[in-house]
């Protein structure tokens, strides 16, 4: 009840007030799973892979961010990042992987995604993994480095943007964004239920906020027009 009033108040303050202003309200992009909940099978695509070539320049590796072609992970890397030795350029790759090493004790709440690159890392890269709004939200990114290898927590920034974890890593093999199985999710603290309320009443603030302040501008816009017509007049 409370969005559909939000969503009205939107189209009245949107017909009121200059264009652009609220468009910032909108949903995630639907993510692309391997192999989807029951809840995300409707209307799944399959995740894409992607590919980067970095310059070597004096025996440095350019800085340049590897992404998947859907946006669901990215990979910056600072200049140097590489061993450059003998290469004139390096090759990353990022591919989401349906066989990847035993998850053990975890719950992955995002795909499972193979970096590898043609020259080994001497500093840190960054890693941001997207992961869906359908699912709990994921507490840590996680890295395996062997096929057959465990699992290793590689931590989470304490600030990342909306449905997004972000850390670092100085080594590259499988990533997935998820937290241990018989823990608790970071999404199922009792103030993350609220969060969505929290959200629709900021929202429906904002419009209500607005309105006035758009009725006024009108009115006044009105006025200036009306005193032009009696001074033609």
């Amino acid at each position: 009840m409370l969005l559909a009033v939000a969503a009205c108040l939107y189209l009245v303050a949107a017909w009121m007030v200059a264009p652009g202003f609220y468009d910032g309200f909108t949903p995630p992009q639907p993510y692309n799973w391997t192999s989807p909940p029951p809840q995300a099978v409707a209307g799944n695509k399959q995740p894409t892979s992607g590919h980067l070539v970095i310059k070597v320049l004096g025996g440095v590796s350019d800085a340049n961010s590897a992404f998947t072609d859907d946006g669901q992970v990215v990979i910056g890397f600072l200049p140097g990042a590489f061993d450059a030795t003998g290469k004139t350029t390096i090759t990353v790759d990022i591919k989401p992987e349906s066989i990847f090493p035993p998850a053990g004790g975890l719950h992955f709440a995002t795909n499972v995604y193979l970096v590898t690159a043609d020259a080994p890392l001497v500093m840190n890269a960054s890693v941001v993994l997207r992961y869906s709004d359908l699912v709990p939200a994921p507490s840590f990114v996680y890295l395996a480095t062997d096929p057959n290898g465990a699992w290793k927590n590689i931590g989470a920034a304490a600030e990342s943007r909306p449905f997004t974890l972000q850390t670092t890593t100085k080594e590259l093999g499988y990533f997935a964004a998820g937290y241990p199985a018989g823990a608790t999710s970071s999404s199922s603290s009792p103030f993350s239920s609220l969060l969505p309320i929290a959200v629709a009443l900021l929202i429906v603030g904002v419009l209500v906020g607005g309105i006035p302040l758009a009725m006024i501008r009108r009115r006044r816009e009105a006025g200036v027009e009306g005193d032009g017509d009696e001074d033609e007049a």
